[in-house]
């Protein structure tokens, strides 16, 4: 974080490692006598639902390929694999490591000096100034005082403030990315992947495959746009979707320079959607690769015989009732099919990264295997081409154009469309009738009989709070829990 000619301070009533690893950027920190100011170390979190499963009669049944998948584990397990206990703890030690490393260098004190500050577990914040860690005590008026003082502002008069919404909506000119006769169109993909849209979804959530592929095709189609970047965020979803979006990336890629920017997350689908592009970009504590797949079906016979509720089915055809017989285990022969089909898919995923990545199916295999790895690691290991942010991807994308760096560019978001009449009806209509957003989202994440899965779930960074958040189900089941 660099405002070359400005001066930047921060003021943190509240802080926790996340807040303070942001206020080291600054010059100065301030905070009041009373903040609730906690530096305890970090966690990463993984729930298990399988014991509550049980007690319901709900019977998951899950296939997952790649050793490190860890999504579908919440599902099936009570604890946690030694594989995924073996990714997670290096995530962990990169992210914390990271950390100490950056707050170290802001403050300018030895890492080890920083390790055993955190093991003491201060709270006081007169300590928090003796050792250095901030820069002054002092409540918000105090604050603003001393930089009236120091802009040479009348301390009788209101400070010149420019709030959150109009420094959002500054002109585009002012911070370099226009103005310039190139445009360089950005496409973000935030969220979790599906094909189409569903009516039980928000309008416009998420990553809907139909829709960004829409705006891939415009920018091929459009002269006026000498480069792509997509702006990535996800922790992936629908394996299809993924696929498409990945061929429809390949042919922007074939017909202009195509960078894909990740940002917090480009996992599994998310990192399916990367590799169709010339060039991949990722933050240095990118969560990304987890190239793996996992499909499943819940058995709900035994909930079915506690609650009373019969289901008989009549079929034709050997496996008419693969998805439909969801009152029962699979058969041998249906678990065999299910199996294989989703192997199959994990072949294509793991196959068509190796030849997006040059590498060989063999070599790719051993970083593949559903693991997650951070933005270096995996930079390190062939999957990501550089490290930076969108500045970064701006700067390749100008080289790969054969744009001058010291021309400006004009960077054009694709906005979203405008949700149509009868989206707009269907969310009101949700709201008004009280569908819980919880269901609604455990519907379409968690029902894998929708299709074959390339995501990645279940694990919480805490304090850092990174993504993804907490599963749906658990919220789920906090609140059957609480009302029983």
């Amino acid at each position: 974080m660099m405002l070359v000619g400005k001066f930047v301070v921060a003021y943190v009533p509240s802080c926790r490692e996340k807040e303070y690893y942001i206020a080291c950027a600054c010059e100065e920190i301030y905070v009041p006598p009373s903040a609730y100011f906690s530096l305890f170390g970090l966690t990463v979190q993984a729930g298990f639902v399988r014991g509550v499963l049980d007690n319901l009669g709900i019977e998951p049944q899950v296939e997952k390929f790649g050793k490190y998948k860890s999504a579908g584990e919440q599902l099936t397990r009570k604890t946690m694999s030694e594989d995924n206990r073996e990714m997670l703890t290096t995530l962990l030690d990169n992210i914390y490591s990271n950390w100490l490393d950056k707050v170290s260098s802001a403050r300018g004190k030895k890492r080890e000096d920083i390790e055993n500050f955190i093991n003491e577990g201060v709270y006081q914040v007169d300590r928090l100034k003796e050792e250095g860690f901030i820069s002054s005590i002092l409540y918000d008026d105090e604050v603003m005082t001393r930089l009236k003082e120091r802009l040479q502002v009348n301390t009788n008069k209101n400070l010149p403030i420019v709030d959150f919404r109009k420094y959002s909506g500054v002109r585009k000119w002012t911070v370099g990315i226009s103005g310039g006769k190139e445009l360089i169109a950005v496409i973000r993909a935030s969220g979790t992947i599906r094909r189409v849209e569903s009516p039980l979804s928000a309008p416009s959530k998420g990553i809907i495959g139909e829709k960004f592929i829409e705006k891939i095709r415009r920018v091929r189609e459009s002269n006026k746009f000498k480069a792509a970047i997509i702006r990535i965020d996800s922790p992936g979803g629908d394996a299809l979707a993924s696929d498409l979006m990945w061929r429809e990336i390949r042919l922007l890629a074939a017909s202009k320079p195509v960078i894909a920017s990740m940002s917090d997350l480009a996992a599994s689908g998310g990192y399916y959607m990367a590799m169709g592009a010339g060039v991949i970009v990722a933050e240095s504590l990118t969560l990304t690769g987890s190239i793996g797949v996992v499909a499943g079906k819940f058995n709900l016979g035994k909930l079915y015989e506690k609650i009373g509720f019969n289901k008989e089915i009549i079929s034709r055809g050997k496996y008419a009732e693969l998805l439909a017989a969801e009152q029962r285990s699979f058969r041998p022969h249906e678990a065999e099919l299910f199996a294989k089909s989703a192997q199959n898919i994990y072949k294509q995923f793991r196959d068509k990264a190796a030849f997006s990545r040059s590498m060989t199916v063999d070599k790719m295999e051993e970083v593949a295997q559903g693991r997650v790895w951070t933005g270096t690691d995996a930079a390190s290991h062939g999957l990501v081409d550089a490290i930076g942010g969108l500045s970064r991807a701006i700067a390749i994308a100008k080289l790969k154009a054969n744009i001058p760096q010291d021309r400006q560019v004009t960077v054009v978001e694709l906005s979203r469309p405008s949700p149509s009449l009868p989206e707009i009806l269907s969310g009101l209509g949700n709201s008004l009738v009280g569908v819980d957003q919880t269901l609604k989202e455990l519907l379409h994440d968690l029902t894998f009989s929708d299709g074959v899965q390339a995501r990645m779930d279940g694990i919480m960074f805490q304090k850092l709070e990174g993504y993804p958040s907490a599963n749906p189900i658990l919220a789920l089941m906090k609140d059957y829990l609480s009302s029983m």
